[in-house]
């Protein structure tokens, strides 16, 4: 009876074992398919009837334009309410259980704690239907996955940016749109995280005029992967083509910068002349 007795609770340790080990690695089950990683995590919603969205072309195309054995540098020049921001989010979301696993990943967004807090918000919950891979989610701006992966959001004028190691991906959102007298200092404060820890660069933006850090990489030889999406991307996906060609019926909104990605005038920018990132909301699908 004892040998019994001894037997069943050594079966119940390891079964126990087994099962924190899965709960561990779990990311093992997580798809290597991107389009297949989203379906798992749920898919993008549509902005206006709330109801799954698939995955647009374009989406499913950057997706695998990022090489697994180096860094890559990306410039995307886009426009307004085409998905870019969720894009990155499900890339970073995708990659931190394969390129990035057991790193750290930085969104860096806006200059007020707010704005970095809403992405990381919205980046959360697309751990909701694997809640099994999430380690500590409670800060606001942190999430710890079992793998080792860390993803942290951060204003552009945190200190806590410089210095970071184990770095292996970096999106700064509305890289146009710091709203400061010379903005070269958000970029050098990231570039030698980049240089350092052969990082990922994700810099995304709408155009702001012709000034500023963002602007100056479009025009210029270097080795940024640049790419420009303009309203087009989304037509018969999130909008109709003549849903949101009668946006541009507003004189207010300079068009050509907004849905165009050409880089007109930052007066003429639909935040307006005072724009300041911390009332910045973060883009929608």
């Amino acid at each position: 009876m004892k040998l019994e007795f001894y037997n069943a609770k050594l079966a119940r340790i390891v079964n126990s074992a087994k099962k924190n080990h899965q709960s561990q690695n779990s990311d093992l089950d997580i798809p290597q398919d991107f389009a297949k990683f989203n379906e798992l995590v749920g898919l993008p919603k549509h902005p206006v009837t709330f109801k799954p969205t698939p995955l647009m072309p374009y989406q499913i195309e950057f997706a695998k334009l990022i090489p697994q054995s180096r860094n890559i540098r990306f410039h995307i020049n886009k426009s307004r309410q085409i998905g870019v921001t969720e894009l990155i989010s499900r890339v970073l979301a995708y990659q931190s259980f394969f390129k990035y696993k057991g790193g750290k990943i930085l969104i860096i967004a806006g200059t007020r704690v707010h704005t970095a807090g809403e992405i990381m918000r919205r980046f959360k919950e697309l751990f909701q239907n694997i809640p099994g891979t999430v380690l500590d989610a409670k800060n606001n701006l942190k999430l710890s996955l079992k793998n080792g992966t860390e993803i942290e959001a951060l204003p552009s004028n945190s200190d806590a940016i410089r210095g970071l190691t184990k770095v292996k991906a970096i999106f700064v959102d509305e890289s146009a749109h710091f709203n400061l007298i010379d903005d070269s200092i958000v970029l050098d404060a990231i570039l030698p995280l980049v240089d350092t820890n052969q990082a990922d660069l994700f810099l995304v933006s709408t155009p702001n005029g012709r000034r500023g850090f963002f602007y100056e990489i479009s025009i210029n030889e270097n080795n940024y992967h640049k790419i420009q999406w303009d309203y087009t991307v989304a037509a018969g996906f999130i909008y109709q083509l003549d849903e949101f060609e009668a946006k541009f019926e507003d004189k207010t909104v300079d068009v050509d910068q907004e849905y165009r990605c050409q880089f007109t005038s930052p007066r003429t920018s639909i935040f307006g002349d005072d724009f300041d990132t911390e009332d910045f909301e973060v883009e929608e699908l």
